[in-house]
């Protein structure tokens, strides 16, 4: 579930638990390009999140082949780091266009002897998402827009077995691989009041054709050429509704729908293992069959001074994993807050903080390799930076 969490979660607080649809700056080319006609001056932004993530696994595992049982703890720690540029450009009075480059870098570590180190491995994404949009103004009310996701990433894998009932020591392999995949989204956004703004936005899966090398470090090496898998990131509908309540006092709404469930069962093949004593090119199923969520959001935001600005928000997130086929976490509420300085008349400064509350998760994997029952517990924080200048 680690490698899933990176590749939408695109930016800080601010935007993806608050304003996702009716976001009013230059974030709005990937979150909503028709809000894009809210600008009224060229814009660009610089964003970067820094996300902490750790999860404490208590229970047992089981080797299928073998019936090696281990007992105890397991840590895991995964590290993200999500910088992002944004330029947006009137190019009349009524189209907008913008153009987003957006990255996640994330490593994953799973700590030495670990008793789920058959089940999970360390590993390192890249995702670096290339995005062109643009936004039209209809008449006074309504505004449309649209954009193109060219998206590449880059998967490093490094999972390890062993058969220590049979005397067979761990070994490690590293797959590598990457691929590309082009993805859109569209979005509406209306404007029925002078204090209301209710935006649209549905995003496209993209789909991924990953192919690589796997290799095993054992004596001599084995390397497969062939080895790769599809992979993607999830559909979503994204609705939100922001209404002034005085000048200086806001609400924010938003529901997001995550259609999780195309992921099913990923096809492996080429994949380097160790099966008992011997190592093996191999092709797997790897079954998820993670469910559709729900992303309930509410915040408010209030303006202290002219160039004072804070924001804060609770969202409701729904797990999408399931536990009977692989180690996941629970339903969270996400709680955090941001605040803006405008520096002079061009130059805005947003610094944002979040942390997650994470329900326990049961595990209880029957079917695989490795049977797996305990209790998982994770825990989460972020925070973002974002710099604004307007010209």
């Amino acid at each position: 579930m680690l490698l899933l969490f990176p590749l939408i979660a695109r930016a800080s607080f601010i935007e993806s638990t608050m304003g996702a649809a009716v976001v009013n700056d230059a974030t709005a080319t990937y979150y909503n390009p028709s809000a894009l006609v809210l600008l009224k001056n060229p814009q660009i932004i610089a964003l970067g999140s820094s996300i902490y993530f750790r999860s404490h696994f208590t229970g047992q595992a089981i080797q299928s082949t073998t019936g090696f049982m281990q007992s105890g703890n397991s840590s895991t720690q995964t590290h993200y780091f999500l910088p992002s540029f944004y330029l947006a450009m009137p190019a009349t009075d009524k189209i907008t266009v913008g153009l987003a480059v957006i990255s996640n870098f994330f490593n994953t570590s799973i700590e030495e002897n670990s008793i789920l180190r058959y089940a999970q491995s360390s590993n390192n994404v890249q995702d670096i998402d290339l995005v062109p949009a643009v936004g039209i103004k209809l008449n006074k009310i309504f505004s449309f827009g649209a954009g193109i996701n060219f998206s590449y990433a880059s998967f490093v894998l490094q999972p390890i077995s062993g058969f220590p009932s049979l005397n067979i020591p761990d070994s490690q392999s590293r797959n590598t691989c990457n691929g590309t995949g082009v993805g859109g989204d569209i979005g509406f956004l209306v404007n029925p009041a002078d204090t209301t703004l209710i935006g649209f936005n549905y995003r496209s899966a993209v789909t991924y054709s990953l192919n690589g090398k796997s290799i095993l470090a054992s004596n001599p090496e084995i390397i497969s050429d062939h080895y790769g898998y599809h992979f993607w990131t999830p559909a979503r509908s994204v609705i939100s509704v922001n209404q002034s309540i005085t000048s200086s006092l806001g609400v924010i709404g938003t529901i997001q729908r995550v259609q999780w469930d195309i992921f099913k069962d990923i096809n492996i093949h080429g994949i380097v293992t160790q099966i008992g004593s011997r190592a093996s090119i191999l092709n797997a199923d790897v079954p998820y069959h993670l469910h559709n969520t729900w992303i309930l959001t509410i915040g408010s935001h209030y303006r202290l001074t002219p160039k004072w600005i804070i924001r804060a928000a609770a969202t409701y997130n729904e797990s999408p994993g399931n536990s009977n086929f692989q180690i996941t976490t629970g339903n969270s509420i996400i709680a955090g807050a941001s605040i803006g300085y405008k520096i002079c008349k061009d130059v805005i400064v947003d610094g944002s903080y979040a942390h997650a509350f994470i329900q326990n998760e049961s595990i209880n994997i029957t079917t695989g390799s490795n049977m797996i029952k305990g209790l998982n517990k994770s825990y989460l924080d972020a925070v973002s930076l974002k710099i604004t200048f307007n010209f």
